[in-house]
């Protein structure tokens, strides 16, 4: 059995708190991670395994978590030895979290569950390649620029509304061309990025309990 393999949505938003929850674990991410590293093929569990040094049993309980979340499908089952092995494909190429989910009250613990999830994954593949030598720093003065050199950039400052709107808006339209799909031939270099921006509310504009 077969679904259409190639119905994979660019962006989705995540707009309801289970899948907020699908999302709050390191190991779910890195398994979706993986998969993502390839969106139209076929991944059986033992090969996420080995990829991720895990073992297979370790992963089945959260590829089908990911599953019902509607993050990941069966994309083909086969027989084998006179066991059913199946086949996942990611259901999508980005993923969103949606304006109403991160403004209601009452998912602050699983947005920050899902937000500490997602940095412990980063931070472990970015401690992982500075270890291993795969992430190399910027040439010397003088040196000509690697255009693939890393980018690590920590800002914490004011600006005026008018330019901390404009500076979203440019970073949403950044992010809808990085998620746009590839020429999957040509598609060879592996990238790592992580954006994050918000602006911080005052406690004191914040409206009195009633």
């Amino acid at each position: 059995m077969a679904d259409d393999a190639d119905a994979v949505t660019v962006v989705r938003e995540v707009d309801d708190v289970e899948t907020l929850k699908a999302l709050s674990d390191p190991l779910r991410l890195a398994i979706l991670r993986t998969m993502m590293s390839d969106v139209r093929a076929g991944h059986r569990v033992k090969d996420i395994a080995r990829l991720l040094d895990q073992p297979p049993t370790r992963l089945y309980r959260h590829i089908k978590v990911l599953e019902a979340a509607g993050l990941i499908k069966v994309a083909q089952t086969r027989m084998v030895s006179g066991i059913q092995e199946s086949q996942y494909q990611v259901a999508q190429f980005a993923l969103r979290l949606s304006r109403d989910l991160l403004a209601a009250p009452g998912n602050a613990g699983d947005l920050a569950d899902a937000f500490a999830a997602t940095l412990n994954d980063f931070r472990d593949r970015l401690v992982r390649d500075i270890i291993s030598g795969r992430f190399q720093p910027e040439p010397e003065a003088g040196a000509k620029p690697d255009p693939l050199g890393p980018m690590v950039v920590a800002l914490d400052r004011r600006l005026t509304p008018e330019r901390a709107t404009e500076f979203r808006s440019r970073l949403a339209a950044l992010m809808e061309e990085f998620n746009r799909p590839d020429d999957e031939e040509k598609a060879v270099v592996p990238v790592e990025f992580l954006m994050m921006f918000w602006a911080p509310k005052d406690p004191a504009e914040e409206p009195a309990a009633p």
